[in-house]
């Protein structure tokens, strides 16, 4: 065979040759895939597929790579990715394998919208459970105050024991937040067991004073005054070798103040001063309150004015003029309470919308109602609105000095500052108009209460009641008393006394005897004052028999007479001839007296 014979049989043999081994070398060798390809496929999955846990499960460098991914900042924690990282270590035995790793997951756990520390505790203990290496005591600290923040005593409980059995040692913060858990719960009994711990000898973590001061909270918070006394003296002071600052005797001093044992709260604070613990503005606070709960407002002032002078760090502040200004105005000391209010404002103290409400509140009801208005206008410069229980205060206190017109003119100022008048609004203007006889205007101003869209109460019927009733109108008072059953509206004991009392005074008996009658059937319940308006009636028309029945009736339901009672029949029965049956209902019942 020629040479150029071979060389054309083998060009096509070599080219044949060369596209085998480039399509060999164009094809790279199999490997695993990457952490971030390996994510994308268990994020769009509902569940990790047997092939991806094995491949995490023999490759512990991917697992890693694939818990930093999910740590990383850059890495939205998704419901998918939540569902998958919590599942690892829970159900699949992956936990992460570097502590900073596991700690950076907790942080963005925590920080997750909305905080979860229920899902962080879950993943910490699961990790743990499954072999991670433990995080430092601090990421257990801020896991534990979360917990604590959420109220969740079982999660702290049992994170409390995985850090134990991981052979981290907790410290007088893990303790001081555990402690404090059990004392919010009310479990103060855990908690003085949880102290008895760490005072033995094989404990390095002692209790500090806030901790101590924890118990002292929860004991008097719980009631046990006396227990927390003893917990300071006995345990605090000989046992921890801790000196009671001014938060202890602050918390026993308002358990005494609470339990109304002003004079052990002030005792408290005398050894305060002997102790050279320094009282603050909670301290004194603690004893104006408390003096004035129990009506010694003279006593609080006088405290307030002598220690606001050696007590460097109790001047006082809004709660302690707030306090003492809300006391005496109770007690109708307007002068003073003026006064302190004015010194708080020099003081540098602002008042505020609460301050402002109780200033105008006491100064109507003690009718300065000029101090009401231009304190009203004060807190209006002082940028507060008045909202509707202020307007109806000052409304109510004019109407009661018969100033309708500033009434009225508070009324429609209220409603130009878009706030809506109540059925006690309407019902305090009613009662007012009433009173000045001015039925047009009762008519005019029922009819906006019904336009506005404020349903007729029982007291708005009781009040147009009494009023047309008052004003001689008895049967228009009975039109309104009617005309409560198509309004769906129950009258009750006051609007049927009204009636009867008026109609016995018109010598209408007959008719009080009908509604006496169907408060029964209605099961309106019948008082004392019912049955002295229809006593009243009876004798008047001389209805003894009638008077004799009630007279019974007020045996059977055990309602008790008063004195009007008893003279209205001591003046007729002798007369007519029935003292022994006066006697006899007198010694069945003996009267009390009334103070009304």
């Amino acid at each position: 065979m020629s040479a150029a014979r071979r060389l054309a049989e083998a060009f096509p043999k070599l080219r044949a040759h060369r596209r085998l081994s480039s399509s060999a070398a164009a094809s790279p060798p199999t490997h695993a895939p990457s952490a971030a390809s390996l994510l994308d496929d268990l994020l769009s999955s509902r569940a990790p597929s047997a092939s991806a846990l094995s491949l995490l499960l023999e490759t512990p460098s991917l697992a890693a790579e694939l818990y930093s991914l999910l740590a990383a900042p850059s890495h939205a924690l998704t419901p998918a990715s939540l569902a998958l990282l919590l599942s690892l270590p829970s159900c699949h035995r992956l936990p992460p394998t570097s502590a900073p790793v596991l700690a950076a997951l907790l942080s963005k756990l925590l920080a997750r919208p909305p905080s979860s520390p229920a899902d962080a505790a879950r993943f910490l203990c699961d990790s743990l459970a499954a072999g991670a290496p433990p995080p430092d005591k601090s990421a257990f600290n801020t896991l534990f105050a979360a917990l604590a923040r959420a109220g969740d005593l079982p999660g702290i409980t049992k994170l409390f024991s995985s850090m134990r059995d991981a052979a981290v040692r907790p410290d007088v913060v893990t303790y001081g937040i555990f402690v404090n858990g059990l004392c919010k719960a009310g479990r103060v009994g855990d908690a003085l067991r949880m102290l008895d711990g760490m005072s033995g000898s094989a404990s390095d973590v002692r209790p500090d004073v806030v901790m101590l001061n924890t118990v002292v909270d929860g004991l008097c918070r719980s009631g046990r005054v006396q227990e927390a006394v003893n917990f300071v003296e006995e345990r605090m002071m000989s046992v921890h070798r801790c000196a009671p600052n001014t938060v202890t005797y602050n918390c026993l001093a308002v358990a005494f103040c609470r339990a109304g044992n002003v004079g052990m709260a002030c005792e408290l604070v005398g050894r305060m001063e002997k102790e050279g613990v320094a009282p603050n503005v909670v301290t004194l606070n603690t004893i104006v309150g408390g003096l004035c709960r129990v009506g010694k407002i003279g006593g609080a002032l006088e405290f307030f004015k002598e220690k606001r002078t050696v007590w460097p760090e109790a001047k006082g502040n809004r709660v302690t003029y707030s306090t003492l200004v809300g006391a005496l105005l109770h007690v109708n000391n307007v002068g003073v309470a003026m006064e302190l209010f004015h010194q708080m404002a020099d003081e540098g103290h602002s008042p505020d919308a609460v301050m402002y409400f109780t200033m105008i509140s006491g100064l109507t009801q003690a009718g300065r109602l000029e101090d009401a208005s231009s304190m009203a206008s004060s807190m209006k410069k002082a940028g507060f609105q008045l909202d509707a229980k202020a307007y109806n205060i000052l409304i109510g206190g004019f109407c009661r000095k018969k100033r309708l017109r500033e009434a009225h003119e508070l009324f429609g100022e209220m409603k130009e500052a878009g706030l809506r008048p109540d059925v006690y609004t309407y019902n305090t203007l009613l009662s007012g108009l009433c009173k000045a006889g001015d039925f047009s205007a009762v008519d005019e101003l029922l009819g906006k209460m019904i336009d506005d869209g404020c349903r007729p109460s029982v007291v708005t019927f009781g009040t147009l009641v009494h009023g047309y009733c008052k004003a001689g109108k008895i049967d228009e008072a009975l039109k309104i008393f009617r005309s409560m059953d198509e309004s769906g509206i129950q009258p009750n004991t006051v609007i049927y006394n009204t009636l009867i009392d008026f109609l016995c005074k018109s010598r209408d008996a007959g008719l009080a005897i009908e509604l006496f009658d169907e408060m029964s059937e209605k099961r309106v319940p019948a008082n004392v004052t019912t049955f002295n308006a229809m006593f009243k009636g009876l004798r008047d028309k001389n209805m003894a028999e009638k008077a004799f029945e009630l007279m019974d009736r007020m045996r059977e339901e055990r309602c008790t007479p008063d004195y009007v009672t008893i003279d209205v029949l001591m003046e007729w029965l002798p007369v007519i001839g029935e003292t022994e049956r006066l006697k006899d209902f007198m010694q069945q019942r003996a009267p009390k007296r009334t103070t009304s």
